[in-house]
């Protein structure tokens, strides 16, 4: 029983419980909150699976061996003729395909050669089947998602979109919600004046442009010549890079979605800095001399830090959105780079949906996914940052 006035002794256990909740960032304490939440925790989960699988295929771009099969290598049927005076080990080896995978695939040969063996020599000429038809299957053990029209395995696809979703996602928020963005939104809210006027009346100007009209006319007008000057520069490294890994397309619609995406996110951070600007911690770095860029990236930036991760879950949504829209329409990444919008596109069709629904359930759940769970995981934060706006 404790004394009146005296309050009750803690076990040593409790004090250095208590001691370690006060020493904990605020940052630490946040994420240790967001992961109490199952929704979040299950959307970081499917985010961290989708991104990770692509993330996987960066190392195909370096000539790293992945296992994985080429996203344009068609499986359609292959065949080769025989030449004069060649047994059919010395085709089978030429090929680089084996006896049996021969036999297996040329039954009517084999019907009227009788049994194929490595010194069987055949008419010269002779077309030999190498390779079966494999367009249109169904999911199975070689294809795990199955092939489209062309026998390309939707698998790989898959993983190549998800690396093109990554390059876009990751560079539009880099480049517009934080470089732009986050810049001039902390600028034109502190600075106020005339600074703060041109830069809202830019992005009013922008916001007034229609963009689907801006971008058809810049991919009619300057897509072949894009993609020309990435040639001529694969060509000056001698290294087929640019091309091969679809970065001409990407890099146009990162530009555009750039462009038109930074306005947004620098309204919502001037209004945040506004209401900052005031407070008594920056009219306390002002008193003692403290310049412009270290209020902004010492006092004012850790402050809307959390909002603008709030919205990075919505710019990502937003963006995988917008590169399924605009590659349906043909104003986005183009063929034959894989995405999500390109296997979309080609899977459209009330007939193919009905014999071959694979084409577009696979691309289709997986875009569902990943943009429900970054819709799901920025309410999830939002609750943790905002919990009076529950």
């Amino acid at each position: 029983m404790s004394l009146p006035g005296r309050a009750a002794a803690r076990a040593p256990g409790e004090d250095r419980g208590l001691a370690l909740e006060r020493s904990e960032s605020p940052w630490r304490r946040g994420i240790r909150a967001l992961l109490k939440k199952r929704i979040a925790t299950i959307s970081l989960l499917a985010i961290l699976i989708i991104y990770g699988a692509g993330a996987y295929t960066f190392l195909d771009a370096f000539g790293v061996p992945t296992g994985l099969q080429d996203p344009n290598e068609t499986n359609l049927t292959l065949r080769r003729p025989t030449r004069e005076a060649e047994t059919l080990g010395t085709f089978t080896e030429r090929h680089d395909v084996s006896l049996n995978a021969v036999a297996q695939l040329n039954p009517e040969v084999v019907e009227n050669q009788g049994a194929l063996t490595a010194a069987t020599i055949l008419v010269p000429g002779t077309q030999l089947v190498l390779r079966a038809d494999a367009a249109l299957e169904g999911p199975s053990t070689a294809h795990w998602f199955g092939t489209d029209r062309t026998g390309r395995d939707m698998f790989s696809r898959t993983l190549f979109s998800a690396r093109a979703a990554i390059v876009l996602t990751v560079l539009v928020f880099a480049l517009g919600s934080l470089f732009l963005g986050l810049g001039l939104g902390l600028l034109a809210g502190y600075a106020g004046g005339w600074v703060d006027q041109v830069i809202m009346r830019v992005g009013d100007v922008i916001l007034a442009i229609p963009g689907l009209l801006v971008l058809i006319v810049v991919s009619a007008a300057f897509r072949e010549q894009w993609t020309g000057w990435f040639t001529d520069f694969d060509d000056f490294l001698r290294w087929d890079f640019f091309i091969d890994q679809g970065i001409d397309h990407l890099s146009l619609l990162i530009l555009a979605l750039t462009f038109f995406g930074w306005v947004d996110t620098a309204r919502f951070v001037r209004a945040q800095t506004l209401s900052l600007r005031e407070s008594d911690f920056i009219l306390a770095a002002e008193s003692i001399g403290a310049r412009t860029p270290r209020i902004l990236s010492r006092h004012l930036f850790p402050g809307i830090l959390p909002w603008v991760i709030i919205g990075l879950s919505s710019t990502f949504a937003g963006v995988v959105g917008a590169e399924v829209a605009l590659t349906f329409l043909g104003l986005g990444v183009q063929a034959p780079t894989a995405s999500f919008g390109q296997m979309i596109s080609e899977a459209i069709g009330i007939r193919t949906f009905d014999l071959h629904p694979h084409l577009l359930l696979v691309p289709a759940i997986v875009v569902a996914i990943l943009t429900f769970a970054f819709n799901l995981l920025g309410d999830a934060v939002n609750d943790v940052v905002n919990p009076r706006g529950r």
